[in-house]
C-alpha cells in the first residue's frame, strides 16, 4: 500500500498476530485502541469522546506515523480526511476516522488474502 513502507508493515502485521484470531475488522479497531470511548450515564451520552487506548500501545503508535503518508499517498483516504476535515473534525479526530478505515482496509486484505488495489478503495 502507497505510504506504508516494509518495516512498517511489518511492525502492524506481526503486532496483529493471526488474522484468523478476528471475526470483524471492529475487533482489530479496539485491539489497536482507536475505537471511540462510549460514555453514557442515565440519562447522558457524551457526544464528543476521545479513543479508548486500550490495546496494543505499539500498533497505534505505529499507525499514528504512518496515517499522514497514506493520506497523502492514496487519493481515497484524502478524500477521506477532507470530508471529515469539512464536516467540522478536528485534526487528530480526522486522523483517527483515517487509521480505523486503514485497519478494516488492512482486516479485508488479510483475511482474503488479496493484494491491494487501489481501485478497490473507490
Amino acid at each position: 500500500m502507497p505510504g506504508i513502507s516494509h518495516f512498517s508493515g511489518t511492525s502492524i502485521i506481526s503486532e496483529l498476530g493471526d488474522i484468523c484470531n478476528y471475526t470483524k475488522a471492529s475487533q482489530i479497531i479496539k485491539f489497536a485502541g482507536v475505537a471511540p470511548y462510549h460514555y453514557e450515564s442515565s440519562q447522558f451520552t457524551a457526544q464528543h469522546t476521545a479513543i479508548t487506548k486500550k490495546g496494543s500501545k505499539y500498533l497505534r503508535k505505529t499507525l499514528y506515523q504512518i496515517i499522514l503518508p497514506v493520506i497523502s499517498n492514496n487519493e481515497v483516504f484524502y478524500a477521506y480526511y477532507t470530508k471529515k476535515l469539512n464536516e467540522g473534525k478536528g485534526h487528530r479526530c480526522a486522523q483517527d476516522h483515517c487509521i480505523r478505515k486503514l485497519l478494516r482496509v488492512i482486516y479485508h486484505l488479510l483475511s482474503t488474502r488479496q493484494p491491494f488495489n487501489p481501485k478497490l478503495l473507490v
